[in-house]
């Protein structure tokens, strides 16, 4: 029956998110002005439009993919975009003189919006949760292959009943499977096998089947493609599972040249040019306005390092960048001049470190001059931490996918770095941080990594 009514509802929900807009825009101006009864008609015509053009925005990016696979965090995020463009489209009024909002109502109006939305999503999202895992609101799923593909599938989908989602059964060409004594197949999954791949015309006839989860080896290629086209006659959704997916990182893109479809193995946002200008322009901005402000931070640290040792005020030192390309990254001097601080790491009880070196390098204080490597464009604020030339060599042969890292510009902080892994820590766990940054980079990953490295607890472990 939900299912029957899952249109219906749907609809409800984005009738609901109109109505919820234009009420909140009304609370917001008797908030302020006391009263709802007078309108100029050019204020009515611009807000209409504006909320108008709001709702088709947030229609867009909320029902656009299947909720039920949505993350409650990738609703917040849209959530949040959603009020910088309610924000920049109201100020635009105001700026080019369309109409004047009144700043208080625009405030007000994007706090109830927030408030509404999240409240409706996450009641939406608790309660469709609830009804799943009681069994109902599901849909029913057909898995062709019962090899290791399908099985590991198979336990993805019953290991969280939350998706709603409910397995047939398999079909598999393995008769063997029947009879083997593997522990992987269990009593239970052998009671799910229907028979062979043959028989998928007579299980879409006899069952209902909402999806068909096609999880052969990519040799089988025309059994595929006949499988497919089997399921698009019965009018039967058909996806696939390409044998090579371990390959592939959670969030692979597509493109195509000249007719021929590329499966890109990682997801880069940062190869966008629009994502690279708001980074770099982010950059810039950031770092001299750091420059400006932290002036007099530089010049009590230079009188304190020229009174306490012998050497330079700043250590420089070659370190691997952006697309494996060397760069000379600046640092305050924390320790006495040596010729190992080319090859040797710094350690918790270092004895070439000096006493006011010590200090800078528990608050992060060391690297402020980073911020003219920012500002040069050999670095950015956020991104995998730089590795000395020696070290880049070594953890490429010991460690995999390493120079994945080198894909976007080191940072002066990083993910990485704000959950622990920094200095003398675990390279690995390092490389695997930095890997997901490049993932799932955007302009407010990179805010939560910087707000983190101010307020963050585990940003000073390892910092010696």
């Amino acid at each position: 029956m939900l299912k029957q009514n899952s249109s219906l509802f749907l609809a409800v929900l984005v009738f609901l998110d109109l109505v919820f807009l234009i009420a909140s825009f009304i609370i917001s101006k008797y908030i302020v002005f006391g009263s709802i009864l007078f309108w100029q008609l050019k204020e009515l015509i611009v807000s209409s439009v504006i909320i108008l053009v709001l709702y088709f925005i947030i229609e867009k990016n909320e029902f656009t993919h299947t909720y039920r696979f949505r993350p409650f965090g990738l609703i917040i995020k849209n959530l949040i975009i959603f009020q910088i463009i309610l924000y920049s489209f109201f100020y635009i009024s105001n700026i080019f003189n369309i109409y004047r909002f009144n700043d208080k109502q625009i405030l007000y109006f994007s706090l109830i919006t927030f408030s509404i939305f999240l409240t409706e999503r996450l009641f939406i999202k608790m309660i469709l949760s609830i009804l799943r895992r009681k069994g109902y609101n599901f849909r029913r799923y057909l898995i062709i292959g019962a090899g290791q593909v399908g099985l590991n599938f198979y336990r993805k989908i019953v290991s969280n009943p939350e998706l709603g989602i409910r397995i047939i059964g398999f079909l598999d060409d393995n008769e063997e499977i029947l009879k083997t004594d593997n522990p992987e197949y269990t009593d239970t999954i052998k009671s799910l096998i229907l028979g062979t791949t043959d028989k998928i015309e007579l299980i879409l006839k006899s069952f209902i089947i909402d999806n068909v989860i096609v999880a052969l080896p990519m040799r089988a290629e025309q059994k595929i493609v006949d499988i497919t086209n089997i399921c698009e006659k019965y009018g039967v959704k058909a996806e696939l599972i390409p044998d090579y997916f371990k390959i592939i990182s959670v969030n692979p893109f597509m493109r195509q040249i000249e007719g021929y479809p590329l499966i890109g193995i990682r997801n880069v946002p940062l190869e966008n040019m629009f994502n690279r200008f708001i980074k770099r322009l982010f950059d810039i901005v950031f770092s001299l306005i750091g420059l400006i402000v932290l002036s007099p931070v530089f010049l009590v640290i230079t009188i304190l390092i020229k009174a306490t040792s012998k050497g330079p005020v700043f250590f420089t030192q070659k370190r691997t960048g952006y697309k494996q390309r060397e760069f000379k990254i600046y640092k305050f001097r924390t320790m006495i001049v040596n010729e190992e601080s080319d090859v040797k790491q710094a350690t918790k009880d270092d004895p070439r470190k000096t006493k006011i070196g010590d200090f800078l390098r528990k608050y992060n204080l060391d690297e402020l001059p980073q911020l003219f490597n920012i500002l040069k464009g050999d670095m950015s604020i956020v991104g995998p931490r730089p590795h000395m030339l020696l070290h880049t060599e070594e953890f490429y042969k010991k460690y995999d996918k390493y120079h994945i890292r080198h894909w976007v510009k080191p940072g002066l902080t990083g993910w990485a770095q704000v959950n622990g892994w920094r200095g003398d820590s675990d390279i690995g766990m390092r490389v695997k941080y930095d890997i997901e940054y490049i993932e799932n980079w955007s302009f407010f990953f990179d805010i939560k990594i910087i707000f983190l490295t101010i307020f963050g607890k585990k940003v000073k472990r390892y910092a010696y």
